[in-house]
């Protein structure tokens, strides 16, 4: 039995716009049936990246293949089976939700009007499919363009921002129906986000970027293993004093957390010594545990950022208005000109 492909592969690709290099020398690959994120401050080069891969913009250098098929060779077949939405995706405003996806369902084979209701069902869109989508809001639009992209049953989804404009409600809905997609049906993700808690709870695996190079990537749970030497522990009643820190040198820092919980850096991974101290020393010890690392102090570790840095939005690059790619579109991809993207 012949190994899947690789769902997505770039291969040293680089991209400059003048005198920027906006991405440089970026190889990465994504597994079939990974639910797979991509993070980077701004100016990272992540929407330049999302761009290259339906030919919106052509690499200065490199490579680009999606199941085993390089996009600049055989882009029909490349992006037969694949869904993309970049940048914030565009719909015929006077049309309905519904209108919409129809008219990109003529563009594809075999989508019935079952397929589009379940869609609509599971992007919650049911009860608001006849409304015209120039009275949506940018949630609504952001769920539109993801039942676009599964029309025809892809095998991969490529997703900017897909929970932009979303309450939490909504986003977890959105979000815990693509992993359900996932587990389920083996479908690929590519999602990039600004919101690392999304890709901190949802994601397999996860690729950083940082000036256009990657700077690290694997399983999520692999890269935020628990510090060896933090631990965070809870008290029943009163709680160490600097006095009792500063007496014993194998205790190295303290930060409150709560009024009852603080975290204790270690000299060395020794949390069965802390408690016994503790316990001597008349401390009620009801917790006791490794810090549990965030994606966020993992992102800061590596791309060198301070807390006051990180973005709390991409920037949104004005050109093309590319909306969604649907899988198995006749039309080739739009162009966009030498823009800097993010």
């Amino acid at each position: 039995m012949m190994e899947s492909p690789p769902a997505l592969v770039l291969e040293d690709v680089s991209k400059r716009f003048g005198r920027v290099q906006a991405v440089d020398h970026l190889s990465l690959q994504v597994e079939p049936g990974h639910l797979a994120g991509f993070l980077g401050p701004n100016g990272a080069g992540k929407s330049t990246t999302l761009y290259m891969i339906p030919r919106l913009v052509r690499p200065t250098h490199g490579r680009i293949s999606l199941f085993g098929v390089d996009i600049w060779k055989n882009y029909k077949k490349a992006i037969r089976s694949v869904g993309i939405t970049v940048e914030t995706p565009a719909f015929y405003e006077y049309l309905s939700g519904r209108k919409n996806l129809e008219l990109t369902a003529r563009l594809l084979d075999h989508v019935s009007a079952r397929e589009i209701d379940e869609i609509l069902e599971r992007i919650g869109l049911a009860e608001r499919q006849h409304d015209r989508v120039r009275v949506y809001s940018t949630g609504m639009k952001q769920r539109l363009g993801i039942g676009r992209a599964m029309l025809g049953r892809p095998r991969l989804l490529i997703l900017d921002e897909p929970t932009n404009g979303m309450d939490p409600e909504g986003t977890h809905e959105v979000l815990s129906f693509l992993r359900e997609k996932v587990r389920n049906d083996g479908l690929t993700i590519f999602i990039s986000s600004h919101l690392m808690s999304e890709i901190e709870e949802y994601c397999d695996s996860v690729f950083v970027i940082n000036r256009g190079h990657l700077v690290a990537s694997g399983r999520v749970k692999e890269l935020l293993k628990p510090h060896e030497r933090i631990v965070r522990v809870t008290f029943q009643g009163k709680v160490p004093d600097r006095d009792f820190i500063s007496r014993h040198e194998q205790i190295r820092n303290v930060e409150p957390v709560t009024a009852d919980t603080m975290e204790i850096t270690l000299a060395q991974d020794d949390s069965a010594w802390l408690n016994q101290c503790l316990q001597q020393a008349g401390f009620r010890v009801s917790a006791i545990a490794p810090k549990q690392k965030t994606l966020k102090e993992f992102f800061l570790s590596i791309t060198g950022l301070r807390h006051a840095e990180v973005p709390l939005s991409i920037n949104q690059a004005p050109a093309a208005q590319a909306g969604l790619y649907a899988p198995q579109s006749q039309a080739s991809a739009t162009q966009a000109g030498d823009k800097s993207h993010d």
